[in-house]
Order: C-alpha cells, then structure tokens, then sequence
C-alpha cells in the first residue's frame, strides 16, 4: 500500500506534498505512542488463546462482555487517544479502527458460543470471520509501519 492510498490522498493535487507532510506528522506523533511490533503480536495472540479456550485446556476466564471490549488492549486504548486525536480523519484509521472492534466483538462471539455449548459454531466462527478480521488488522498495523 502506498503512502497516498493509506491516506486517501489524490496524488495529482497541487496540495499534495503539503498534505503528504502532514499526514506524515501526524503518523509519526500518533505511532510514537503505539509498539505497532508489540499490538500485532497480542492479537495474533488471541487466536491462540480462543483455541485453547475452545480445546478446555485454558486457566482463562474468559467473558464475552470483557472480551468485546475493543478499547481496553493496548492497541484499543491507542485507537482512542493518540491515533484517533492524530489519525481519525483518514478512511483507512477509521477502518483500522471499526475492524478492531469487530475483531473483539468476533472474540467475544466465539467465547459466548462456547459457553452455550455450540463447539462446532464456535470453532467455525474463530476460524472463518475471526481469522479474516485479525488478518485485516495485522495487515493495517503493517501498513501503518512501513509508511513510518
């Protein structure tokens, strides 16, 4: 992904270097307060932790209405402040932004099925819209990393 499709820029303005230099500020000033490295992990993490926890093999307690809690991670709790405050207006944020929240909603989906008995739906839904989610914002972490 190009720096001008991140940020939805028309690449043949006249304002564009301009725009670019900004959008490049606000990258940097929002991306010093998230370890992009470190939020990419921690949600890869999650599908580790939903297997176990569907397997039975997990100390967790895990509970639907914490898990689709999409702003208490690091990554969330970031989406919320410093990205939103220097980020928000750019699409692709927004959209970084309402994956994530699906992604914990997904999460807690999983975990409610579980607990309802349901395995086979549980382990259909971690593998399908879950797997498709996390992959969604990993690849928008990497977006934000390499433009950096």
């Amino acid at each position: 992904m190009s720096f001008f499709d991140f940020f939805k820029m028309d690449s043949h303005s006249k304002d564009t270097e301009k725009a670019r230099q900004e959008a490049q500020a606000a990258l940097i000033k929002a991306a010093d307060t998230l370890n992009i490295d470190v939020a990419v992990m921690a949600h890869e993490n999650w599908k580790l932790r939903l297997e176990t926890y569907l397997a039975g093999k997990s100390e967790e307690d895990l509970r639907p209405e914490v898990v689709c809690c999409d702003d208490h991670c690091d990554l969330g709790k970031w989406l919320y402040s410093d990205g939103e405050a220097h980020l928000g207006k750019y699409m692709t944020f927004q959209d970084l932004k309402a994956t994530h929240k699906m992604f914990h909603y997904t999460a807690s989906s999983v975990v409610t099925l579980s607990k309802a008995g349901k395995q086979d739906e549980a382990n259909e839904l971690l593998h399908g819209e879950f797997t498709k989610l996390s992959t969604t914002v990993k690849r928008r972490l990497g977006d934000l990393k390499a433009l950096l």
